[in-house]
């Protein structure tokens, strides 16, 4: 009879425990709409070729058009852009050149280095899909017409507009609308104006980026650091719940600690006293369910079938369902079916079946909630 109570006592107690989730989740670094990431050295560069005509406007003559002086012009460039804003590129561009009416057309270089602004990223913020840009430039470089043995030069100020129309990430159509100035009589008749002579160009051709292109949009420190601390304060609130949580489980085993410790005391104290009592214990359904599917309900019932097995004694097995719902026929036989899943459970356990009397009460409402009626309760038969 010790044994049993002992069993009995340990069956009783509850062990909790809690599992932590760990939830993965992908956070969109916020960034600055207009703010964009230098890249690498390598990035964004460019090289660009276009074919057109040119004009060049030194000595205008009596009754001369300065379209007479319209010739075939080429031009070859390479490039890279440091920001979506600025840039620069070093180009050739020339082929022929016809500086006055009775001259003939003779040979033009132009080696110049240019400072490019894309307006349209300047003040439209950058956009790596926009169709357009527009991109004016600036730059100084070295011109020269073929003199015959050789070709005369003359320092060259560049100026122009280019517009590039995008086709994919990589190729754009150019609309290059030029100028520069170089030196008076750079033609080969001097102007008795004051003053530069003058050259004008429209070209259309192709550009193609290489390498890495586009940028990056710069993160925006401000909001990143808003959503740590909104972060950082749901942490120290789950640290909170946890340390509350902590702190009842505590609670929880130390009042089981003393339970084991009087439960102890008890069995201790009923050495002498008649083998005859009555310890009930409960097993508990879900609605409408006679099936025993609590891991925690099997193991107490393991214990109690060992405490009777070594005892000999004789369980009463009485099934109950409540009377919240079902007919009571129903819940008749729903109490029956409950009571015999225990009894055999614990035949299955090694209690002989004819230690066991087994009784449906049917719907009872003795407990509320009423989930605490569906229950099978197991007592020594005096």
């Amino acid at each position: 009879m010790k044994k049993f109570l002992m069993s009995l006592a340990i069956a009783s107690i509850a062990v909790a425990s809690f599992a932590q989730e760990t939830v993965s989740e992908v956070v969109e670094v916020p960034t600055k709409k207009n703010s964009v990431v230098t890249n690498s050295f390598g990035s964004n560069w460019f090289v660009g070729v276009n074919g057109g005509v040119q004009m060049f406007n030194g000595v205008v003559t009596l009754g001369e058009s300065p379209f007479d002086h319209l010739t075939p012009a080429i031009s070859a460039f390479v490039g890279k852009w440091h920001t979506p804003g600025f840039g620069w590129r070093v180009a050739y561009n020339g082929w022929e050149v016809k500086p006055y009416e009775d001259a003939d057309e003779t040979g033009f270089m132009n080696f110049h280095f240019d400072a490019m602004f894309n307006l349209s990223n300047l003040l439209c913020g950058y956009n790596e899909k926009r169709i357009w840009n527009a991109i004016p430039y600036v730059g100084v470089g070295w011109a020269g017409i073929d003199g015959g043995d050789e070709y005369d030069g003359s320092i060259s100020a560049n100026y122009g507009l280019l517009n590039t129309f995008r086709l994919s990430k990589h190729w754009a159509i150019n609309l290059e609308l030029g100028g520069l100035f170089v030196r008076n009589g750079f033609g080969g008749i001097p102007s008795e104006r004051d003053g530069y002579d003058m050259m004008w160009n429209a070209q259309v051709g192709v550009t193609y980026k290489f390498n890495r292109v586009g940028w990056d949009n710069a993160p925006d420190v401000d909001a990143i650091m808003a959503m740590n601390a909104a972060a950082l304060a749901e942490l120290g609130a789950q640290l909170q719940a946890k340390e509350s949580e902590n702190n009842q489980l505590k609670s929880q085993l130390s009042a089981a600690k003393t339970s084991l410790a009087q439960a102890q005391n008890k069995i201790n104290k009923l050495e002498n006293e008649p083998k005859f009592f009555n310890a009930a214990q409960s097993v508990f359904f879900a609605f409408n369910s006679s099936k025993i599917e609590s891991k925690k309900e099997v193991i107490n019932l393991k214990s109690l079938a060992e405490a009777a097995k070594s005892a000999g004694v004789k369980l009463s097995v009485v099934g109950y369902a409540d009377n919240a719902t079902g007919s009571a026929s129903y819940n008749q036989k729903l109490s029956e079916a409950r009571a015999n899943a225990v009894a055999d459970k614990l035949v299955e356990l090694g209690v002989s079946r004819d230690q066991i009397v087994v009784e449906g009460k049917g719907g009872v409402a003795a407990e509320k909630p009423a989930r605490l009626n569906r229950r099978v309760i197991i007592s020594v038969v005096k």
